[in-house]
């Protein structure tokens, strides 16, 4: 079958995929005290094609695809408004990740900050620094908003016919999924740190995050235990108790770092990897 028909065929399925529901065992299942699809298994499509415009790509879809997904919704900090647009991107990174049972990211490094400051000035990945880390990975995105940038790395990163994903020409391939594993990362130390960074590109807001495991906690600039007192209550693992179905765990290397992201080319966002 050609790759075109197939990616065809995808956008037709997706919704239908989206909103298959199976109880939590085999393939499907996350692991015991986790919600949700969690690497190495991913979503089997994009989630809300019939609404995957910008102007879903807020709380509202972002929640509607974490339904379907088995994870309940977003509940932000009550100082969301005072927050930096890259303190925001850090929050939502590990609100996706506790409410799915997985340890948050620490905080915020000064050092990544300059990194991926630099990659959303450039409308690129962030550079990673020359060593000091054991994995991670490096996202950017090029959206209206950071909850754009969310939806988009979450949600709608897989093979589809709104999106040209160069990396994921068909299910299964490698490329697909990458944003979503690399802010999933499960990381083989205690921990895990960030950078984020923002800039203004075209009147196009740019995003870029790394993440990184095993990276010095040293010049730390924003923090996770901070941020906490401005959630009523702590955030935590968030199971509906069922998840749509996902596909069979693909074989990912990790040894070298990973570089995902999303540009827009004057309509839907076009993925290209690199």
């Amino acid at each position: 079958m050609q790759i075109p028909s197939l990616i065809q065929r995808l956008a037709s399925l997706s919704v239908s995929a989206c909103l298959l529901v199976a109880v939590w065992t085999g393939a499907n299942a996350a692991a015991a005290g986790a919600a949700g699809i969690l690497p190495p298994a991913n979503p089997a499509a994009d989630c809300d094609h019939a609404n995957a415009q910008p102007q879903v790509w807020g709380i509202a879809g972002i929640d509607r695809c974490r339904a379907l997904e088995g994870v309940g919704p977003l509940i932000l900090p009550s100082n969301w408004q005072q927050l930096t647009p890259v303190q925001q991107g850090f929050v939502l990174i590990n609100l996706e990740r506790v409410n799915r049972g997985l340890p948050p990211i620490i905080g915020l490094s000064a050092a990544l900050n300059q990194l991926a400051s630099a990659g959303a000035a450039q409308n690129n990945d962030p550079s990673f620094p020359s060593g000091g880390f054991l994995d991670g990975g490096a996202i950017w995105a090029g959206t209206p908003s950071v909850l754009a940038a969310d939806y988009l790395w979450m949600y709608d990163d897989g093979p589809n016919g709104l999106n040209s994903n160069l990396a994921c020409p068909s299910a299964g391939a490698s490329g697909c999924w990458g944003h979503r594993d690399i802010i999933l990362l499960r990381g083989t130390s205690s921990t895990l740190v960030a950078g984020g960074g923002r800039a203004t590109v075209a009147g196009n807001g740019s995003y870029a995050y790394l993440v990184l495991d095993g990276y010095s906690t040293a010049d730390l600039t924003f923090t996770w235990a901070s941020e906490l007192r401005y959630f009523s209550t702590g955030p935590t693992l968030e199971p509906l108790g069922k998840v749509a179905k996902a596909t069979r765990p693909h074989r990912r290397r990790h040894r070298r770092p990973r570089r995902h992201h999303h540009r827009p080319l004057g309509g839907p966002p076009t993925i290209t990897f690199s």
